[in-house]
C-alpha cells in the first residue's frame, strides 16, 4: 500500500484512491483535473493493480480501508478517477459510496469528480440494492434514536436527583421523566418550562437560536451530557446547517457560539 499525504489548500479537499499506476503516474494530471473542479487532493492511497478486483470484500484491501478512515475522520470525499480499471467490480463502487453516504460524504468518480447517486442509481438493479441498504439504515437509526431517548431520560432523572441532593442535603425521591422517540424531555425544575424545539424544516436562521436555547437548557440546566443531547436532537429530526447528524463536537460548537458568527457553513 502506498500513502502520499498532500496538504494543498483548496475549496474542497478529497482523498485520491486508485491503483499504483493511477496514483504514481497520473498524480500531477489528476491534481490539475481536481483544481478545475475547485478541489484539491489532500491525501492519496494506492493498491496493487488488480488487487481490488480480485477481492470480494474491500475490507481486505488495506489502502481502501485507510482511505475511508482518513475521509471519514477529516470529512472529505473519496475520489476514484478510474473506477472501472482500478476497482473492477460495480458492487465496489456502490459499497464505497454507501459507506461514505452514511457519514454525509460521497464517492466521486471519473475525471469530472462526479458524485455517486444518493437516490436512484446507475441502473434498476443498482437502485434496488441502494434503496434496500438505505431502508435498513433508516430502521437501524430509528431503533438507535429510541434507545438514545430512553438513555437521555435516565440521565435527566439522575441529574435531577443529584441537583436535589446538593440543594437539600437529603436524597429526594426520583421523578419520572417521560421521554420517547421524538418527544421532548420534561422540565428540569418545577418552575422552569423547557424551551420548545423548532420544526426540523424551519430555516436555519430562525432555528439556530431556538436550538441553542434548548441545548443550553439540557446541558446547563439539566446536566445532560453533550453526547446524549446530540442523540435527542438527531432522534427528533434536527440536523446541522449542512444537514449532518449532531455530534458532541457540534453541540459544543452551538453552545460556544460558533454558529452565531456565521460559522455554520463550515460544519
Amino acid at each position: 500500500m502506498a500513502h502520499f499525504p498532500d496538504h494543498s489548500p483548496a475549496e474542497t479537499r478529497v482523498v485520491l484512491l486508485g491503483d499504483h499506476d493511477t496514483v504514481l503516474r497520473h498524480r500531477d494530471d489528476l491534481s490539475e483535473h481536481a483544481a478545475q473542479q475547485a478541489c484539491a487532493i489532500a491525501d492519496a492511497f494506492s493498491f496493487l493493480p488488480g488487487e481490488a478486483a480480485s477481492n470480494d470484500d474491500l475490507a481486505e484491501v488495506d489502502a481502501v480501508v485507510s482511505a475511508l478512515g482518513r475521509a471519514i475522520a477529516d470529512r472529505m470525499h473519496v475520489w476514484v478517477p478510474f473506477p472501472g480499471p482500478d476497482l473492477g467490480r460495480e458492487q465496489h463502487w456502490r459499497r464505497l459510496s454507501l459507506v461514505l453516504q452514511r457519514h454525509g460524504l460521497n464517492l466521486r468518480v471519473g475525471r469530472e469528480l462526479a458524485p455517486c447517486p444518493t437516490t436512484g442509481g446507475f441502473s434498476e438493479v443498482d437502485f434496488a440494492l441502494r434503496r434496500e441498504v438505505q431502508v435498513v439504515d433508516d430502521l437501524d437509526n430509528a431503533a438507535l434514536a429510541a434507545v438514545g431517548a430512553e438513555g437521555l431520560g435516565r440521565e435527566i432523572e439522575l441529574a435531577l436527583v443529584a441537583a436535589g441532593t446538593r440543594s437539600s442535603g437529603t436524597p429526594p425521591a426520583p421523578r419520572r421523566v417521560p421521554v420517547g422517540a421524538g418527544a421532548e424531555p420534561g422540565p428540569c425544575a418545577e418552575s422552569v418550562s423547557p424551551p420548545m424545539l423548532p420544526a426540523p424544516t424551519t430555516p436555519w436562521a430562525q432555528r439556530q437560536p431556538m436550538l441553542k436555547r434548548y441545548v443550553r437548557w439540557l446541558v446547563h440546566g439539566c446536566g445532560v451530557t453533550q453526547a446524549a443531547t446530540a442523540r435527542v436532537l438527531n432522534s427528533t429530526g434536527q440536523r446541522t446547517p449542512k444537514g449532518r447528524l449532531w455530534q458532541p463536537a457540534t453541540v459544543s460548537a452551538l453552545l460556544n457560539g460558533r454558529y452565531d458568527r456565521g460559522a455554520a457553513a463550515s460544519r
